[in-house]
């Protein structure tokens, strides 16, 4: 018989009820800056409002109730932030009641986050929003149909909390792979966390603290990294309960360092979540605690640990250095590791496959020969499993798709029904492909796009200052988890490139420029303090600096945490009147684009009520609220 999972289970729910909570609520407090009728992307201007198709064939096409806005009398913005609310609202009750945490809470929390996320652009296109809608559904799955008073695991539960375990697992040898697939020089030669504290889009205050450590600390701490990441995920599926246990701490551990280290908003929070499929009652509230480990489960728990040890010595020549402390250094090859991935992509895909096959097997045992229910109750227990292993057959199977691309080789010979299945369910983003710092940035330092503005042609020209992205010298980057502030996450990525292929910055000038309340509320709260009677500015520009930390003995003298040098112009000098900037945005459908009309008034005036009241203090602090309050209430309930 499988491990008892039902309060486990229900912790899994109530956590994800607090991620949705810190996803929608990060989402909603910006939504006028980034997609109002004056936002730097309007959201209207990507939905097709003057589409006359049917609902239903709109939504195949482009799945988001946003195409029901006409019919609540709300702009595309509105409509928004009516969405983002009613999630914050249904994910509050989540965390607070367990009765709560059902199919239907999840479904409709699914449904409107994939319905925000299908107009979000640039600004909602990252891996850990593709990550949460493909967990959000795998918490449909993962859910009861209607909350019950009998405490106990149903045949199906450990079924479809298997699909969490394979989530995790994708994710976290995925993010591994690929740091050595990239080629990047930093993470063959270890010295990849040398750079990352600095290089990161906002870095904690931990994070200059950390970068001053020693060189061989760094490159022992990508080496953990690489076991963490690539080795210990097969463990997730191993037969002894040790052995998944220590897997599953190992990555709370390097979640928790990420956490401390750097600003990811719900990232790595969500797959702490997921690392509570491998665990079970027993273990996470202490029950039966009379069944102690078998001899053989502690033999084979020390031979394996024994030889990850060893491999881990081996293969990245690990001794006791005469220079430092501790020495290590790759001792495979580019090829010798393209050959071991083609092996363990394919064997991972087999285990996968065994692991479900027998998960399934060992419930369909509990189903038939264990249940203890009534014959009318047996029946539905029976449609109920034979429904859920068909939809977790499906997603087991769409999944292979993008984790093949790990190796092309295994990728074609995937059967083709599976790629035909994955290609007709795209747009609902149920699985995707992932692989999180892939290649290093910023080895010579962090690039970093300061916009600066004046009242006069000739300047002289202050810079604008965001709430959290590094700019002035002397203000560290505080700590906003879970909030992630998505324009100073995109000022990142755009000093990566040129201003060319990010229209959205320049909307963000010409929004500066004409003064957009909305837009400003997005930017540093000093900034009126700071330009006086010259806000708004009539001028703005861009220049491109290298930011990078100081060291220990230059922070002592003068308390800064940063250093930076001028490269060059990044952006040319742009007015509110300058008819080729006017064009372009023109051209790009950020101006001039019709919305729909607001005819209901009155759920408008309370929107605008609401987000006042809502955007009144610090988002990361409303949030921390919102998820202390819910605590509370939990407790004293």
């Amino acid at each position: 018989m499988g491990s008892e999972i039902y309060n486990t289970r229900n912790v899994y729910l109530r956590c994800m009820a607090a991620i949705y909570l810190s996803a929608f609520t990060s989402f909603y407090v910006q939504i006028r800056g980034l997609y109002g009728p004056n936002g730097i992307l309007p959201s209207h201007a990507t939905l097709g409002i003057q589409d006359k198709r049917h609902f239903f064939d709109k939504f195949w096409e482009n799945p988001t109730l946003l195409h029901l806005a006409p019919v609540f009398g709300l702009t595309v913005s509105y409509c928004m932030e009516l969405f983002a609310l009613t999630g914050i609202l249904l994910s509050f009750l989540g965390l607070v009641y367990q009765k709560i945490c059902n199919l239907f809470i999840f479904f409709t929390l699914w449904l409107l986050y994939l319905s925000l996320y299908k107009v979000g652009q640039t600004f909602l296109h990252f891996q850990w929003d593709i990550m949460l809608l493909e967990s959000g559904f795998i918490t449909i799955v993962v859910a009861p149909i209607l909350f019950s008073e009998k405490r106990k695991t149903t045949p199906r539960d450990q079924l479809c909390f298997w699909l969490v375990k394979w989530l995790l697992f994708r994710l976290m040898f995925a993010s591994g792979v690929v740091k050595l697939t990239s080629k990047c020089p930093t993470w063959w030669n270890l010295s990849a966390l040398t750079v990352h504290y600095e290089s990161q889009c906002i870095p904690a205050p931990l994070a200059w603290y950390l970068h001053q450590s020693p060189v061989w600390f760094h490159k022992l701490s990508v080496v953990a990294t690489y076991v963490i990441e690539i080795a210990l995920p097969f463990l997730f599926f191993a037969p002894f309960r040790k052995l998944r246990l220590f897997s599953c701490y190992g990555q709370m551990l390097l979640q928790v360092m990420i956490i401390a280290s750097g600003n990811y908003n719900f990232f790595n929070l969500l797959t702490i979540t997921f690392c509570f499929s491998l665990m079970d009652d027993r273990h996470l509230f202490g029950l039966q605690n009379n069944k102690k480990a078998s001899a053989m489960e502690n033999t084979v728990t020390g031979i394996t640990l024994g030889l990850l040890i060893y491999f881990t010595v081996l293969w990245f020549g690990i001794d006791l250095g005469k220079e430092v402390p501790v020495h290590s250094e790759i001792q495979f090859s580019a090829k010798d590791f393209e050959r071991a991935l083609k092996l363990a992509v394919a064997t991972s895909i087999a285990i996968g496959a065994i692991s479900f096959f027998f998960t399934a097997c060992t419930s369909l045992y509990d189903l038939v020969f264990r249940s203890r229910s009534s014959l009318f109750e047996y029946i539905l227990n029976v449609i109920q499993y034979v429904t859920y292993f068909t939809v977790a057959c499906f997603l087991f199977g769409i999944s292979l798709v993008p984790y093949s691309t790990l190796d092309p080789a295994t990728r074609t010979s995937l059967p083709v029904f599976l790629n035909r299945w994955h290609g007709q369910f795209d747009q609902f983003h149920l699985t995707s492909s992932y692989g999180l710092f892939r290649s290093m940035t910023g080895v010579n330092g962090r690039p970093e796009v300061i916009l600066e503005g004046a009242t006069e042609l000739q300047g002289p020209y202050n810079e604008i200052s965001f709430k959290y992205k590094p700019g002035q010298i002397e203000r560290p980057c505080p700590f906003i988890v879970p909030y992630q502030p998505r324009l100073d996450w995109q000022m990142w990525f755009a000093a990566l490139g040129t201003y060319h292929h990010n229209p959205w910055l320049v909307s963000l000038t010409y929004r500066i420029l004409t003064n957009e309340s909305d837009v400003i509320n997005l930017l540093d709260s000093n900034i009126y303090n700071e330009f006086e009677e010259d806000w708004p500015p009539k001028y703005i520009k861009g220049s491109l600096y290298t930011y990078k930390y100081t060291s220990s003995s230059d922070h002592s003298v003068t308390d800064n945490s940063w250093k930076r040098t001028r490269v060059s112009d990044y952006l040319p000098i742009f007015s509110s009147e300058h008819e080729p900037l006017i064009k372009y945005l023109e051209n790009q459908r950020i101006l001039g684009q019709p919305d729909l009309t607001l005819t209901n008034t009155l759920l408008a005036s309370f929107l605008d009520k609401v987000w006042v009241i809502c955007s009144a203090t610090e988002p990361h602090i409303f949030i921390w609220a919102l998820l202390v309050s819910a605590f509370v209430v939990t407790r004293l309930s």
